[in-house]
């Protein structure tokens, strides 16, 4: 490589958002591409699961209660067909849905709502990284 040609632009880590409110969905996407991420949006599980499968992101970050498939069911799907590795949920009530995660054999991340961007970014981040 010559001096003259610019050093290839690293890869940006891909992020994943997924709720049916818009607003909350737009917000924590405009917030994580200021930070760095190539960022998707999904409005629900259906939509979230054929994303997957297309882009494959690093790290999905979803709603729990959504319209036609919901946040738990579609983590499960995206998991078991290697979609990702990575799926944080979102909920009002991260306990129950830890446990209703558990009974089908998954152990993602819960945070609360409503959302700490700070909280979601350090999460978000340490999933991002190479090798995780």
């Amino acid at each position: 490589m010559s001096a003259s040609q610019p050093l290839p632009e690293p890869r940006r880590p891909t992020l994943l958002v997924v709720d049916d409110d818009y607003d909350l969905r737009s917000e924590l996407a405009e917030l994580f591409e200021r930070v760095g991420y190539r960022v998707l949006q999904a409005a629900n599980g259906i939509e979230a699961v054929e994303m997957a499968r297309e882009q494959r992101p690093d790290v999905v970050l979803m709603d729990v209660g959504m319209p036609q498939l919901g946040g738990v069911r579609a983590a499960e799907i995206m998991t078991l067909l290697r979609h990702t590795e990575q799926v944080v949920l979102m909920s009002g009530n991260p306990e129950l849905v830890a446990e209703a995660a558990s009974h089908r054999g998954l152990a993602p991340i819960v945070l609360n709502k409503p959302l700490s961007f700070d909280i979601c970014r350090r999460v978000i981040d340490s999933l991002a990284k190479p090798g995780h």
